[in-house]
């Protein structure tokens, strides 16, 4: 089995750094103006300390795509340990980029674990669970609403999404 490239896996200390790193590289769109159909992947995992699944669903899903025709440029893969701020950066930095498309796709991919906010299952409030506390704070968690808040996907650009929590 073919291994994602090495930038792809990221310790927990270097998610910030190497984030911004790919950013800073594929720069503000990922396919050249080419005529092609912009398109971006978002891997994203969320393991808790001692979980490896998520990672794996992240190689899975890349290797997926890849042979659906995405091109290792078209890939932003975020994992690792994750706090709320450190998600939203990374989708706000997402939004950045695709703001400005006439059209095109982005995948979410999202391994992890899910919560929600109510009293009563008619006004729960989705969301993903970034940590295994008993009580976890608002930093730990972050709800979808606030995810499709922050990417702001323009109405041309069709958002394909596969949550895993």
């Amino acid at each position: 089995m073919k291994r994602i490239p090495r930038w792809h896996h990221v310790q927990p200390a270097q998610c910030q750094v190497m984030l911004l790193l790919v950013l800073m590289l594929l720069g503000p769109t990922t396919v050249a103006d080419t005529g092609q159909t912009q398109r971006l992947a978002l891997l994203v995992a969320a393991p808790w300390e001692g979980e490896t699944a998520m990672v794996n669903d992240v190689v899975a899903t890349y290797h997926a795509l890849r042979q659906r025709g995405f091109a290792p440029e078209e890939f932003l893969v975020l994992a690792g340990p994750l706090t709320r701020s450190l998600l939203l950066a990374f989708l706000h930095d997402v939004q950045r980029r695709i703001g400005a498309w006439p059209s095109g796709e982005v995948w979410l991919s999202f391994s992890g674990h899910g919560t929600f906010r109510s009293t009563t299952a008619a006004e729960a409030r989705p969301g993903l669970l970034l940590t295994n506390a008993l009580h976890p704070s608002q930093e730990e968690q972050v709800l979808w609403e606030e995810v499709f808040a922050a990417l702001q996907v323009p109405a041309a650009v069709q958002l394909t999404l596969l949550p895993d929590s």
